[in-house]
């Protein structure tokens, strides 16, 4: 494989900038690199090409499909993620890459193109959350072709996200819910502890269920936040958290030191009656003594919450409903976003942006009522 020759050619009112290459079938193909409307920006350009290649900073074009090299850069990036993000990563490729790129090939993939994908997935009807984690797989990947010069332009600095209202973040409980579902999940062998986690602490799912008893620290009332277990493939992996943010120490109230206490009596019975062979000694076990999956937690939750008749929201708005409490209850944003774990404050402000819109209509309010 190799580049023969690079070039400009006018094509209607446009100076198209070409590389002429022998492929790996040993046949000769052209591809367009850049159009411009004016020759100078053009010549320019090709310039540039030409030294890219002299200084082997440009490879030869690959007849890969968009497609393929999504699911290539997944693999070859494996040990990088956990399986449950590999798991959702081709899932998103499959169901919503594949169906608008079909054999599209990774060269003849440009800004316009990706944009109108870009448009595509805005338009349908998913929230804005899934959307953005969709796209951030092809971006990844578009990231990753640029920086290996496998293509000419970083595409996804070039696309404009169209603007989308997002009520998912809306969708947390209210301090009377929280409470009713606190008071009525006690002494629920496997919700319990689990609920009390995600809404007095925050955690996530996988570190809930990563949370080893070696993370407790029964003395200071605090929770040391560093693994993730997850259940891909019929098969349990425990791993660090995903990033350095999320590796914390937080600390919780009275109330989960209590239930901790109580769980790891009960575990330690177990234990001697021979019924339970914790070998990641997790905190949260569930009702067969095994460790807990999203599956079987996801479907013993909503029959409670059928049970109690509150209405459904995800297990992971659990979080946000504690965040969204927090804040109501005037903690400090700097504060929220270290006990979630987030990479910065931006994102903090961004998930809760509708928090502090309400409590800027009732700061409003009250100064309403003392002034005027």
């Amino acid at each position: 494989m190799s580049i023969k020759s690079t070039f400009i050619r006018k094509r209607g009112n446009n100076y198209n900038v070409y590389m002429e290459y022998i492929n790996e079938e040993g046949k000769t193909k052209q591809k367009s690199i850049a159009m411009y409307k004016n020759k100078k920006d053009a010549q320019k350009h090709l310039i540039d090409l030409q030294s890219a290649i002299n200084n082997n900073k440009i490879s030869v074009p690959s007849e890969i499909t968009f497609v393929d090299r999504c699911l290539q850069y997944y693999t070859d990036k494996s040990n990088d993620y956990s399986p449950t993000t590999l798991k959702r990563a081709k899932l998103a490729i499959n169901k919503y890459v594949e169906p608008f790129f079909k054999n599209t090939k990774l060269l003849d993939v440009n800004a316009s193109i990706y944009q109108k994908f870009i448009n595509h997935m805005y338009s349908n009807d998913l929230k804005v959350s899934t959307i953005k984690e969709i796209i951030n797989k092809t971006d990844a990947t578009l990231h990753e072709c640029y920086r290996l010069r496998e293509i000419s332009e970083n595409i996804p600095d070039f696309i404009i996200h169209p603007k989308r209202f997002d009520n998912s973040n809306k969708d947390v409980y209210s301090i009377d819910e929280a409470r009713k579902i606190l008071e009525e999940v006690k002494d629920h062998s496997l919700l319990e502890l689990p609920l009390n986690l995600f809404l007095l602490a925050g955690m996530r799912f996988g570190e809930i269920a990563g949370l080893l008893w070696e993370d407790v620290d029964f003395e200071n009332n605090t929770l040391h936040i560093k693994n993730n277990l997850v259940y891909v493939d019929k098969k349990y992996h425990l791993r660090n958290t995903k990033t350095k943010n999320s590796t914390r120490v937080i600390s919780v109230p009275d109330k989960i030191i209590s239930l901790l206490k109580k769980e790891k009596r009960r575990q330690n019975i177990l234990k001697l009656q021979g019924l339970l062979n914790n070998e990641f000694d997790v905190v949260c076990i569930n009702t067969k003594y095994r460790y807990l999956n999203s599956e079987s937690f996801l479907t013993s939750y909503k029959k409670f919450l059928e049970r109690i008749n509150v209405r459904y929201i995800r297990p992971h708005s659990l979080r946000h409903s504690h965040a969204t409490l927090l804040i109501l209850a005037g903690t400090d944003m700097k504060t929220v976003s270290e006990r979630l774990g987030h990479t910065d404050i931006k994102m903090t402000m961004n998930t809760y942006s509708h928090v502090l819109k309400e409590m800027d209509k009732t700061a409003s309010e009250n100064i309403e009522k003392v002034l005027l």
